[in-house]
């Protein structure tokens, strides 16, 4: 079984694997009970999910207006509290977790993950790499996408509040994985792209009725 994982990925990839494991090694523990709620692994974790995320940003948002923070302000507590994690969880954790207790079961899960992040690493690099090619040699098309996305998140952003945009946006962000590993967003692109063809074969049989 895991002959057949490691010819899933390229030496390139299983070397980022090997070294992500390492940096991750202290964060192992919180990553996998992390990945099991973001997976949804059992049906209330995406209601627990939601409701952690609204009373987080329930607190923030009254934080934000009773004490009116400016930018640096705001970034410098959030790395702050981002430091502060990194301090404790390699600190506190183990006190309570025993090295003994982890299992090859979840070293095997640990490994996935780590190959999942480097995964979604190189398809986004892909996705860059495909965006500059199109920018050398389709630069109109280039142009014409870039100013659309961009004119459609200025006015979503305008529409819309900056803490409920945000709020949305970790939501759908926590909500991803779950959605991915149960199909849902498979499912709605496949219904949005049988409703494409049925339009576009609509629309080519008008024309030739016309003719």
């Amino acid at each position: 079984m895991a002959a057949e994982h490691q010819n899933r990925y390229t030496d390139k990839q299983l070397v980022e694997i090997s070294q992500l494991e390492k940096d991750l090694h202290n964060w192992r523990d919180v990553i996998i009970h992390a990945d099991r709620v973001l997976r949804w692994e059992k049906p209330v974790y995406p209601i627990i999910l939601c409701s952690c995320l609204t009373v987080l940003f329930c607190i923030v948002m009254l934080l934000v207006y009773w004490l009116e923070p400016s930018v640096l302000t705001g970034v410098s507590t959030l790395l702050l509290l981002l430091c502060l994690l990194d301090y404790l969880v390699p600190n506190v954790l183990p006190k309570f977790i025993k090295p003994s207790e982890w299992t090859e079961e979840q070293q095997q899960r640990y490994h996935d993950i780590c190959a999942s992040l480097v995964q979604t690493k190189d398809f986004l690099v892909v996705c860059k790499n495909t965006f500059l090619t199109l920018k050398e040699e389709k630069p109109k098309l280039y142009f014409l996408s870039v100013m659309s996305v961009l004119a459609t998140l200025a006015w979503v952003g305008n529409a819309v509040h900056n803490l409920l945009l945000t709020y949305l946006s970790v939501c759908f962000v926590c909500l991803l994985p779950g959605m991915l590993h149960h199909g849902i967003l498979q499912y709605y692109y496949l219904m949005l792209v049988r409703q494409l063809k049925v339009v576009i074969d609509k629309v080519q049989k008008a024309r030739q009725k016309k003719d």
